[in-house]
């Protein structure tokens, strides 16, 4: 009975082995391969072009309008003087929005969390890093990550719009890395897949 029961182990080990086989062959060739998307961003590349994301009539001085395009998320920017920035709208600290911020009177961008400022013309750190909460900014949440500057972009006016250059395959280059499989990172939030 010994005999039988290791020649049964053996051919369902073997069996398994058979099975397993073809999908390692499948993760190794997406591992190794291009997936559908990584082929389309490759072959869309980079792709900057001037967006309209508001009208000009639609921010006055001192406001700051959160808008998303193409899954990026901006920030349009009117000074205390009427001049538009367009920045990102997710502070390099922690990656809070900036939109519920301020501009200071020196023309700085300023994060609503830890108030750290920001120039709109180049995104340079204006100022001290995480001074805020007294004490705990500079000392604790400071240190969880070093100092960044903040990303900006070119902005136009055009035919009463607001207008940003981004690069629209942005969002494709970016999920283009993520690895797919079995159980893969290309899920939706709503629980769909790509």
């Amino acid at each position: 009975m010994k005999v039988s029961g290791v020649v049964c182990f053996m051919a369902a080990a073997g069996a398994a082995n058979a099975f397993v086989a073809p999908a390692a062959t499948r993760l190794g060739a997406v591992t190794r391969g291009e997936s559908s998307l990584n082929m389309a961003v490759k072959k869309a590349g980079k792709k900057e072009e001037w967006v309209s994301v508001l009208k000009t009539s639609d921010i006055a001085p001192g406001e700051l309008v959160g808008v998303t395009q193409d899954g990026q998320e901006l920030l349009i920017a009117a000074d205390l003087k009427g001049s538009i920035y367009a920045t990102a709208n997710i502070c390099p600290h922690l990656g809070t929005p900036l939109d519920q911020g301020s501009i200071n009177a020196a023309g700085a961008l300023v994060c609503p969390l830890h108030k750290s400022a920001f120039s709109l013309e180049d995104g340079k750190l204006v100022g001290d890093w995480c001074p805020f909460p007294p004490v705990l900014g500079p000392l604790v949440l400071g240190r969880l990550e070093p100092a960044k500057d903040l990303a900006v972009f070119p902005v136009r006016a055009s035919g009463g719009n607001i207008q940003v250059l981004i690069n629209r395959n942005l969002k494709q280059e970016f999920e283009s890395k993520y690895w797919t499989g079995l159980l893969d990172a290309q899920g939706k939030a709503s629980g769909d897949y790509y």
